[in-house]
């Protein structure tokens, strides 16, 4: 049988592959790393997470999800956003001259 969408939330990884696949994730790649994303982890993610809901065991559907991309680098913790390490550093007085 199934899981239950409260257990296996497939449109939750469906969506963070089209949020990887938009054009704004696309162009700010670009602008961050130079090049663009293929998405292939978030695809795999949308597998692992069809695989999840098809399985009869609620364990073995949880233990499949525990290692997607999503939940390993994404998902709420704030520690794991894209952007960290992408923030520019503030200058010690704010204005347009230059620190030397």
């Amino acid at each position: 049988m199934p899981q239950p969408n409260s257990k296996v939330n497939v449109w939750k990884y469906l969506e963070e592959w089209n949020r990887c696949i938009s054009s704004t994730y696309q162009r700010d790649s670009l602008y961050r790393l130079g090049k663009f994303d293929t998405c292939s982890r978030q695809w795999e993610d949308v597998k692992i997470a069809f695989h999840a809901k098809a399985s009869s065991d609620p364990k073995e559907a949880q233990e499949m999800l525990e290692e997607t991309y999503y939940r390993k680098n994404l998902g709420s913790d704030p520690k794991n956003s894209p952007t960290a390490g992408y923030i520019w550093e503030l200058k010690e007085h704010p204005g347009w001259d230059v620190e030397n």
